[in-house]
C-alpha cells in the first residue's frame, strides 16, 4: 500500500491541476487564459510522464518470480489513475485549443470579443446603466441607412464591359487616393441650409424641385409674370437642361450682395436664379417678377441649372454649355455679393478624353468639406477643395481651390460612342452615381475615387438618376437613357430601370418603342418625379418618354416603384423634355405640372394622371421647372414665366 500511495496522490492530484485549465477558459483576460491553461497543460503533462513510468515498474514488479510482487489490486489502481490522467489532459488540451481559436476570432472581429456588443445583440432588454459603454457602439450618423456600403456583383463588375478608370491627383495618374477629409453628405431633405431649392432637381438625391405646400382649390394655372430673353452666339432662351434656382436669403445675406435696395429692405425676398443662353445670370422677385438686381452678363451660353453654395453662401456655381468662337465652356464660381468670377476651370484640361468641355450638369458642394463635385462633358469627374473663406460682417467671399482630384474612363464601346457625363449627379453618404453619354452607369467612392460597380443602360443617358430609400432599409436609384446609339433609321426603344444602389443589379425595367430625331433625341431627356413621401403619390415614380409612338407625341407614366407596374399614362400631345414638377398640398394631394415641347403646361392629378387644367405658352420648352409655394417658375426658348396655381 506504501507503493500505492504516491500514485493516489498524483491521481487525486488531477483535480485542482485541472480546476484553474477550466477556471482560465472562461475568466480574466484572453491572454491571462491562454498563460494560466499552458502552465496547468505542462504540469498535467510531466504528471502523465510520471504515471506512465510507475506503469512500467507496476507491470515490471507484477510477475510470478518476484519476492514482493504488486499485488494485482495496486496495478489496477495504478492504470485506471494513469488512463484518467490522460483523460484529463486530452480535454485540457481540447478546452486550450477552443480558447486559441476563441482568440483568433476576438482578433480578426473585434466585435465578437465585445461584451457590450454581445449585450446588444442578445439581450436588448438590459438597461444601460448595467453597461455603461453601450452608447459606444451606436452609429455616428443619424440615419443607420447611410452607412450602406455598395459593391459590385457579377452582374455589375466593371470588367464586363471593359471599363477603365484612371485617377488624377495633381495633375498625375495614380495608383490609389485616399481624401484627407472625407466626404459624407446627409439626406436629401438637409441638403440646403436656407428655404428653396439650391440645385438640379433640389439637392443630392435628386428627388425634389419643389419647396412648401400649395393652397389649390380652382385647380388652374395663371400666368403672373413674364421676361423676354435674347439671343446670344446664335442661341436664346432657356434650354436643356436649365432649371431656375429660388431662394429665400436670411437677411444677414441680403443686407451685403448687391441687391436694389428695395429688395434688401424687402421681408420674405425669394429670388429667383437664372442662368441662361443670352450670355446673362438673370435676377428676379419671384413674387411679381420684378429684378432684383442688375444681371451679369458672363458671355457664354448656359444650358444647364447651375447651383447655389449648400450653406447658404454667396455663391453661384454654374457652367457653359457652348462654345463661343475660340473660347471653350468652363465652370465658374460667381461671388453672389458683386458678382465677379471668382474661379474657371475645365476647359483644355490636358487629361480630358473628348476635346468638348461643356458643364450641362448641376453640380454639388459637400458643406462640411468645402469640396465642389462636378462631372464634365470632357469626360472627367472633378472634386476640388475650395478652401471658402466667407466673412459676412466684412461682406468678403473668396475661394482659393486646391488642385483637382478626378478620375475619366474608357469602355469597349468608346471608340464609337463619345464619352462625358451630361446629367447631374446623385450622392448618398459618399457614394456618387452617375449616368454618361455613352450608356453606361457608375457608383464611385468619393473618397478613394475608385469605381465601385457599373451597370450597362444601353444608350446616351441624359437624365439625372433620382436616388430613393426602400422600406426594407436598401437605397435604390431610377435613371434612363434617350434614343442615339441604338436607334435604327431612326427607331428603336429605351428602358427605364430600377437599380439596387448597393449591387448594380437590376430590380425591375420597362421598356417602351420611340423614335428620335438627329439632335433632338427621343426617349428619355427627362429627369423622373418621385412622389414624395405622405402624399397621393408616394410609391410613384412618374418618367416622361419623348418620341413614342411617333416623333411628335409622348407620353406620361406612372409606375410603382416595387414593382415597377404602370399606374396610370397620359399623352402629353407632343414630346417633352421639360421634368414634371409636383405642386403639394397640406393635406398631401399632388398636382403634376408638365410641359411639352410645344409650350403647352398640363396640371394633371397626381393619383388618376387626369388633366385637370392646361396654360399654353406657344414657345419651344425644353427646360425644368421649380416650385415655391403657389408659384412655379418656368424657361422657354424665348422667356422666363411665373405661374400660379389656384
Amino acid at each position: 500500500m506504501r507503493k500505492v500511495s504516491p500514485l493516489l496522490l498524483a491521481a487525486l492530484t488531477i483535480i485542482p491541476l485541472s480546476m484553474p485549465v477550466s477556471a482560465a477558459s472562461v475568466g480574466g483576460s484572453t491572454e491571462e487564459a491562454l498563460a494560466g491553461m499552458k502552465t496547468a497543460l505542462l504540469v498535467l503533462a510531466g504528471i502523465l510522464a510520471v504515471a506512465v513510468v510507475l506503469c512500467f515498474i507496476t507491470a515490471a514488479n507484477s510477475g510470478k518470480r518476484r519476492k514482493r510482487p504488486v499485488s494485482p489490486g495496486a496495478a489496477v489502481i495504478v492504470y485506471i489513475s494513469t488512463v484518467l490522467v490522460l483523460l484529463v489532459c486530452l480535454l485540457c488540451v481540447n478546452i486550450y485549443r477552443d480558447a486559441l481559436t476563441d482568440r483568433q476570432t476576438s482578433l480578426s472581429d473585434p466585435a465578437a470579443s465585445d461584451p457590450v456588443s454581445d449585450v446588444q445583440a442578445f439581450a436588448p432588454g438590459t438597461e444601460a446603466t448595467e453597461v455603461p459603454t453601450v452608447e459606444e457602439t451606436v452609429a455616428p450618423t443619424e440615419d443607420p441607412r447611410l452607412s450602406f456600403q455598395p459593391g459590385k456583383t457579377d452582374l455589375s463588375d466593371p470588367a464586363n464591359w471593359e471599363v477603365q478608370w484612371e485617377i488624377i491627383e495633381n495633375d498625375e495618374i495614380v495608383e490609389s487616393y485616399t481624401r484627407a477629409d472625407p466626404i459624407s453628405f446627409g439626406e436629401g431633405s438637409d441638403y440646403f441650409a436656407l428655404p428653396g431649392i439650391a440645385t438640379f432637381r433640389g439637392n443630392n438625391y435628386r428627388n425634389n424641385a419643389t419647396y412648401g405646400t400649395a393652397e389649390v382649390s380652382s385647380k388652374t394655372l395663371t400666368k403672373v409674370w413674364s421676361h423676354g430673353i435674347g439671343v446670344y452666339n446664335g442661341w436664346g432662351g432657356c434650354a436643356w437642361t436649365g432649371q431656375p434656382l429660388v431662394v429665400q436669403w436670411d437677411d444677414g445675406t441680403k443686407s451685403i450682395m448687391n441687391l436694389y435696395e428695395s429688395k434688401k429692405t424687402k421681408d420674405g425676398l425669394v429670388e429667383v436664379i437664372y442662368a441662361t443662353l443670352d450670355g446673362y445670370i438673370h435676377f428676379y422677385d419671384l413674387e411679381d417678377g420684378s429684378q432684383t438686381r442688375d444681371p451679369i452678363f458672363m458671355g457664354m451660353n448656359f444650358k444647364g441649372a447651375g447651383a447655389l453654395d449648400p450653406r447658404g453662401y454667396p455663391l453661384l456655381y454654374v457652367g457653359a454649355g457652348l462654345y463661343n468662337g475660340g473660347k471653350a465652356p468652363r465652370m465658374y464660381v460667381v461671388s453672389l455679393i458683386d458678382g465677379s468670377i471668382l474661379y474657371e476651370y475645365g476647359n483644355n484640361d490636358a487629361f480630358a478624353q473628348r476635346n468638348w468641355s461643356a458643364f450641362d450638369s448641376s453640380p454639388l458642394v459637400d458643406a462640411e468639406t468645402d469640396t465642389l463635385i462636378w462631372p464634365g462633358e470632357n469626360g472627367l469627374l472633378y472634386t476640388i477643395k475650395l478652401n471658402t473663406s466667407y466673412d459676412q460682417s466684412a461682406g468678403t467671399i473668396s475661394v482659393t481651390p486646391d488642385a483637382p482630384v478626378k478620375t475619366r474612363y474608357a469602355t469597349a464601346v468608346s471608340d464609337e460612342r463619345y464619352l462625358g457625363y451630361e446629367s447631374s449627379v446623385s450622392i448618398v453618404d459618399h457614394y456618387l452615381y452617375v449616368s454618361e453619354n455613352g450608356g453606361m452607369f457608375y457608383c464611385v467612392d468619393l473618397n478613394t475615387m475608385e469605381l465601385v460597380w457599373a451597370q450597362d443602360t444601353k444608350d446616351d443617358s441624359n437624365s439625372s438618376p433620382v436616388f430613393e430609400w426602400g422600406e426594407d432599409g436598401n437605397g435604390y436609384i431610377y435613371t434612363a437613357p434617350s434614343l442615339h446609339w441604338t436607334a435604327e433609321k431612326s427607331a428603336g426603344a429605351v428602358t427605364i430601370y430600377k437599380l439596387n444602389a448597393q449591387t448594380g443589379e437590376i430590380v425591375w425595367e420597362y421598356t417602351r418603342d420611340c423614335v428620335t430625331v438627329t439632335d433632338v433625341s427621343g426617349g428619355v431627356q427627362a429627369t423622373p418625379l418621385l412622389g414624395k413621401e405622405g402624399t397621393n403619390i408616394e410609391g410613384l415614380v412618374i418618367y416622361v418618354i419623348a418620341r413614342t409612338p411617333s416623333s411628335y407625341d409622348g407620353v406620361m407614366i406612372a409606375f410603382d416603384t416595387e414593382t415597377g407596374e404602370v399606374v396610370w399614362e397620359m399623352d402629353t400631345k407632343n414630346y417633352a423634355w421639360s421634368s414634371p414638377a409636383a405642386f403639394y398640398t397640406d393635406s398631401g394631394e399632388a398636382y403634376i405640372a408638365i410641359a411639352n415641347a410645344s409650350g403647352k403646361v398640363r396640371l394633371v392629378d397626381g393619383a388618376t394622371g387626369e388633366v385637370l387644367y392646361a396654360l399654353g405658352f406657344d414657345q419651344t420648352t425644353e427646360a425644368s421647372p421649380v416650385i415655391f409655394g403657389n408659384m412655379m417658375v418656368l424657361g422657354t426658348r424665348e422667356g422666363i414665366y411665373g405661374i400660379k396655381i389656384s
